[in-house]
């Protein structure tokens, strides 16, 4: 997996609250099986919140892309 570079990212990677929350949504989604039956579910734990001293508390949704070719 390629390193996270958008602003967006780094400023995620760089509140530790959100680095573990955003861990978590990824070895949660990584565990789950391949041979689940319902693949529409979308898992309850899909929002990051940081904090910042500018902007407050910001929440942003995770969402998965496919890899561009």
């Amino acid at each position: 997996m390629k390193a996270l570079q958008s602003a967006l990212a780094k400023t995620i990677l760089a509140d530790p609250s959100a680095k573990l929350q955003l861990r978590a949504y990824l070895a949660s989604k990584n565990s789950k099986s391949s041979l689940s039956t319902s693949a529409t579910s979308v898992p309850a734990d899909d929002l990051i919140s940081v904090h910042s001293a500018q902007e407050g508390t910001v929440l942003y949704r995770i969402s998965v892309v496919p890899k561009a070719a």
